[in-house]
């Protein structure tokens, strides 16, 4: 597997399913990091919205098969610094 490794300071990174990533990893700074992460597909004729990941929280993301890459996932920069890792 090899990495991709970021710190967000602005901006956004989308995710799509030609890019082949099989695992994201995303960290917020413990002092004033904030990012949102979303979707982008419907459930249950639920529209996705961000989900708002505050300071020294993370979230690690992971797919089961190369077949089946991550697709949809936007992580957005809100304040201080977010680290990003992602595993190709």
């Amino acid at each position: 597997m090899r990495f991709f490794t970021y710190t967000l300071t602005s901006g956004s990174i989308t995710i799509d399913s030609m890019d082949g990533a099989m695992f994201v990893s995303v960290q917020c700074d413990s002092t004033t990091g904030s990012c949102q992460v979303s979707g982008n597909i419907p459930f249950k004729n639920l529209t996705p919205n961000a989900v708002t990941l505050g300071a020294g929280q993370g979230v690690n993301i992971s797919a089961l098969s190369p077949a089946s890459p991550l697709d949809g996932l936007t992580i957005a920069w809100v304040s201080g610094s977010v680290d990003v890792l992602i595993g190709f």
